[in-house]
């Protein structure tokens, strides 16, 4: 739902890569309180990515995304999986997802190809409001894992449910875990468990990230508000994330509050073994007000560092600096009413929380431009591979998912 997860659009058919641009001279603003990071070969690797989201990096160096497809791939077909959703109307649930990978070869991407295919993928007629495969992890066997969304009360998929039984959605709201054959298996059934309510508000769930954890995986429910333990196929709450402060409801009369829920969509773990956790905030996604979490299990949650706008995801620089995606630089009510989904990248100081530093402006430290586009434009994952940071962008668009590429150098 809009008010509890982001409403990450997008949808493509074609994979290539491509230099569209390459810049060489630093495009960093340099932070007048310290950090002082610069970026260099700033490069599109690839295009034509079927909503790109999540990234990771396999022991060799390649990079891996989740591509969250563009649902039906012909919605007016007589036969095609649609239903009537309360809040986004039509939906229609196609296979048109799945996970690609970057043959990365040092510095030099040879190749694009698809790793898994056919997978589970929502999305209205138009293939907006994509929702489907929405991060990849490795853990230390180097085994292949991914969060595939819903985005949705799990009952949809249950008996007696619109999309029960219908092909493919036996994967929808789970963990599931893709071999070297692209042959997919689930794991974990993130949907069966929010199903229980665990945060109170309603069944709602869409897992969105996860990362490798001694003993399984930890993933962060942006439909269900919390923070999740998979091990061995059972799902169990680590941290149940609170409501936001009251605010004034922008689309009701002076005085209707509403309080955003936290919509954690981010997780990653610190160099110190923590977990980190970013978080979306709901409707109406006011800018300032997104956290990141710091989280020991069994202990309480503390906040590492917060003032941001719709974070999307996390990443750690190779010197252990934080960096912070944002989808909407503005704030997504913003984003939805004008259509500029630019996004904007942080650096936080791992000395000095207070200390950050944009990435990827210019001197002025207004947002890099290319062809009259934000270079930053709908930012979806990020991950880093020693000084080599990769960010997939452009998730809301129709055709032109992308993969930039730059080395960040302090």
């Amino acid at each position: 739902m809009l008010r509890s997860r982001p409403a990450l659009l997008g949808v493509a058919a074609t994979c290539l890569v491509a230099p569209l641009f390459v810049a060489t001279s630093s495009s960093a603003h340099k932070g007048d309180d310290g950090l002082d990071y610069e970026v260099d070969d700033l490069t599109t690797v690839a295009t034509g990515l079927a909503s790109p989201r999540g990234l990771d990096v396999a022991r060799n160096g390649d990079v891996y995304v989740a591509l969250a497809g563009r649902g039906a791939a012909d919605p007016g077909a007589p036969d095609a999986a649609c239903i009537e959703h309360p809040e986004f109307g039509t939906i229609c649930l196609g296979d048109t997802g799945g996970i690609g990978r970057l043959d990365v070869a040092g510095h030099r991407v040879k190749g694009f190809e698809m790793v898994a295919e056919h997978l589970p993928s929502l999305a209205g007629p138009t293939g907006f409001e994509a929702i489907g495969p929405s991060d990849v992890s490795f853990d230390e066997r180097g085994r292949l894992f991914a969060t595939i969304g819903l985005g949705a009360d799990p009952a949809i998929l249950e008996d007696g449910g619109p999309l029960f039984g219908l092909p493919g959605s036996e994967l929808l709201a789970s963990v599931v875990t893709v071999d070297r054959r692209g042959d997919v298996e689930q794991v974990a059934d993130i949907g069966e468990f929010e199903a229980t309510d665990p945060d109170g508000r309603g069944p709602d769930t869409n897992p969105h990230s996860l990362v490798a954890s001694r003993h399984g995986h930890v993933v962060a429910d942006a439909g269900g508000n919390t923070l999740l333990s998979v091990k061995d196929g059972m799902v169990d709450d680590l941290v149940i994330f609170p409501d936001e402060d009251e605010v004034q409801n922008p689309f009701a009369p002076p005085g209707v509050m509403v309080a955003p829920q936290p919509v954690p969509n981010a997780v990653v773990k610190g160099p110190d073994g923590a977990l980190y956790v970013g978080q979306l905030t709901g409707f109406p996604f006011v800018p300032g007000t997104a956290t990141v979490w710091r989280i020991v299990p069994g202990q309480a949650p503390e906040v590492y560092a917060d003032g941001f706008t719709n974070i999307i995801d996390l990443a750690f620089t190779d010197d252990g600096d934080l960096l912070v995606l944002q989808i909407s630089r503005a704030g997504l009510l913003t984003s939805f009413g004008t259509g500029d989904f630019t996004g904007a990248l942080h650096v936080v100081d791992k000395d000095d929380t207070s200390v950050r530093q944009e990435l990827l402006v210019d001197g002025n430290g207004d947002p890099l431009t290319k062809d009259g586009m934000s270079v930053l434009f709908a930012p979806g994952g990020i991950t880093v591979d020693d000084d080599t940071v990769y960010v997939s962008t452009q998730t809301v668009s129709g055709t032109d998912g992308s993969i930039l590429r730059f080395e960040l150098d302090d």
